[in-house]
C-alpha cells in the first residue's frame, strides 16, 4: 500500500471517528429523569426534572380543553431565578397563579447551552416531552373534605420494591405520597438518588407530588449537600409544613441517628445544633394560624421517639427531648416514622407521647385517609397482607 493511500485511509478514519464521537454526543442529549410533581396546592405547582447536558429550561401549562395543542400559543414559565434563567441539569420551574381544582396539561423544554458567553451565547437544539402524551396535575380543593395520601418508608432504592408497593392503587383518589425517609442509600451520585424516584415517577409522579421526609441516609455521601437541588422545599428547609383540604402535615428532620462526634460521620455534620434551631421553628409554626385553624394535625419524622425492645439511640434521644415536648403541648393528632425497618405501633401515654405513633417497616405502604370519620390507617406489607388497619377519632 502507497504513502499515499494510507495517508488518506489514515484521515478517513480519523473523519469517521469525529463523526462518530458527534453523533454520540448528540445523541446523548436527553430528558435523563423526570418530569416529576412537586409541592401541588390550590394554586401553585412545582415541576423539576433534569437534563444529561446543561440548559435553560421552561414549562408550557395551561388548562385542560379540548383544542389541539398547537391551536394556541400557550403560556410558558421558565426555570429562573432573582430573574436569570438558571443554566444547568436540574430544572426546577415554580408555576403560582393556579386555579383550585383545576386539571392542567403540561409540557417541559430544555435548550440545551454550549456557550454561556453572555454577549454571545451558543445554544444547541431544543428537547421536550413528547406532545403526543401530554402529562397533567390537577390543583387542590379549598377546604374539601376528605384528604388521601400513600406513605412509603426506607426503600433503600430498591426500585423492584418500590414498584410492587404501589400497585393496585387508584390513583385517581390519591392526593400524594410521601418519601418518609431513606428513599436511598448513600448520596454519592444521582443513580443512588433515582434507583428508587425513577420507579415512583413512572407511576405517579409525573401527575402526583411526591413529598421528601430527609431520613438519616439522606445526610450521608458526597451529594448529600445537593438534595435540596432535586425537590421543593418551602423556604428551603428540610423541616416544613404543608396543607391539605383541614389537615395540616408537619414534616420534620430527626438528622443522623448517632452522636455527631461519632466516627462514622468523619467530622462532617453537626445536628444538635440544628435540631434545636428546628425546635423554634416548630414552636413559632403551632403559635401560627395555620396550625390553630386545622381540624387535623399529623407528623412525619423518620426517626421515631420511642420503639419498644429497642435501646435508645443518640437520635431516638434527641427528637424526644426535643420535638416530643412541643408536640405534647400542641395536640397533635398522630405521628408517622420509620427508620427501624419494623413496624410498631405506640400508643400515646400522658406524660410521656400525648399522641399515637406508627413505625413503618421498610417493606409496608400505609394508605392514609383523612374525612370526616377522623383518620383513617391501613398498612400493608409487599405481598398486600393487611397489618394493621386503625381509625384515629
Amino acid at each position: 500500500m502507497g504513502k499515499k493511500i494510507r495517508k488518506h485511509l489514515l484521515l478517513f478514519t480519523f473523519c469517521l471517528i469525529c463523526n462518530t464521537c458527534l453523533i454520540s454526543q448528540e445523541k446523548s442529549f436527553e430528558i435523563s429523569h423526570g418530569p416529576y410533581i412537586q409541592h401541588l396546592t390550590t394554586g401553585e405547582v412545582t415541576i423539576i426534572w433534569t437534563t444529561s447536558v446543561d440548559c435553560i429550561s421552561w414549562v408550557e401549562a395551561f388548562e385542560q380543553d379540548r383544542t389541539n395543542l398547537y391551536a394556541k400559543e400557550r403560556p410558558k414559565f421558565y426555570a429562573a431565578e432573582d430573574g436569570l434563567k438558571t443554566i444547568g441539569k436540574i430544572h426546577q420551574v415554580n408555576i403560582t397563579d393556579l386555579q383550585p381544582s383545576t386539571r392542567y396539561n403540561y409540557r417541559v423544554y430544555s435548550k440545551e447551552v454550549k456557550n454561556r458567553n453572555y454577549r454571545n451565547p451558543e445554544f444547541g437544539k431544543t428537547i421536550a416531552t413528547s406532545p403526543g402524551q401530554l402529562l397533567s396535575f390537577t390543583t387542590e380543593s379549598i377546604n374539601k373534605d376528605k384528604t388521601s395520601c400513600v406513605v412509603i418508608s426506607d426503600i433503600h432504592e430498591d426500585a423492584k420494591k418500590a414498584g410492587r408497593l404501589l400497585t393496585d392503587i387508584n390513583w385517581k383518589e390519591i392526593d400524594f405520597v410521601v418519601s418518609d425517609g431513606d428513599l436511598m442509600n448513600d448520596f454519592d451520585q444521582e443513580d443512588d438518588l433515582f434507583a428508587a424516584l425513577d420507579t415512583c415517577i413512572d407511576i405517579f409522579a409525573k401527575g402526583k407530588p411526591l413529598y421528601m421526609v430527609r431520613g438519616n441516609h439522606g445526610t450521608r455521601g458526597s451529594k448529600a449537600n445537593e438534595l435540596k437541588n432535586y425537590f421543593y422545599f418551602p423556604q428551603d428547609k428540610y423541616y416544613y409544613s404543608f396543607n391539605s383540604g383541614k389537615t395540616l402535615f408537619i414534616v420534620l428532620d430527626g438528622g443522623e441517628d448517632k452522636p455527631d462526634s461519632d466516627i462514622e460521620y468523619s467530622g462532617l455534620v453537626d445536628f444538635d445544633p440544628y435540631r434545636s434551631k428546628e425546635v423554634k421553628w416548630l414552636q413559632n409554626l403551632i403559635e401560627s394560624e395555620k396550625f390553630q385553624s386545622a381540624e387535623h394535625v399529623i407528623v412525619f419524622l423518620h426517626i421515631s421517639p420511642y420503639f419498644p425492645d429497642r435501646s435508645a439511640w443518640h437520635g431516638d434521644i434527641e427528637v424526644r427531648e426535643k420535638f416530643v415536648p412541643v408536640l405534647n403541648k400542641a395536640g397533635i393528632d398522630l405521628m408517622i416514622c420509620g427508620h427501624t425497618h419494623r413496624y410498631a405501633f405506640i400508643d400515646k401515654k400522658d406524660g410521656e407521647n400525648n399522641f399515637p405513633i406508627i413505625v413503618m417497616n421498610n417493606s409496608c405502604r400505609m394508605d392514609l385517609t383523612i374525612d370526616n370519620s377522623g383518620i383513617n390507617t391501613t398498612i400493608t406489607d409487599i405481598n398486600k397482607k393487611v397489618l394493621s388497619q386503625m381509625v384515629f377519632k
